[in-house]
């Protein structure tokens, strides 16, 4: 199994660097890595994992339902729509 591996990553890398030999092609990929960076730069980050509502989610954290009920009739409504 080691050996099929490495043959599959030379092969792999070999692969790559016939590709990239073309300066067209190299090209395509560093606008392709850049429009993917640029996404990501001009995501919020500081916002990832942040509830959308913060009273809610300060509901939920001491352990009230109220804010899941009303979350779930919010669901009813628009699936209603």
């Amino acid at each position: 199994m080691g050996k099929l591996s490495k043959a599959l990553g030379v092969a792999g890398v070999a692969v790559g660097a016939t590709y990239l030999s073309k300066k067209e092609n190299r090209q395509k990929l560093k606008k392709q890595i850049n429009k993917g960076l640029n996404k990501f730069s001009k995501t919020d980050v500081k916002s990832w994992g942040k509830p959308s509502d913060v009273e809610d989610a300060e509901m939920v954290s001491e352990g009230a339902m109220t804010s899941v009920q009303y979350y779930n009739q919010l669901q009813g409504k628009s699936q209603s729509e």
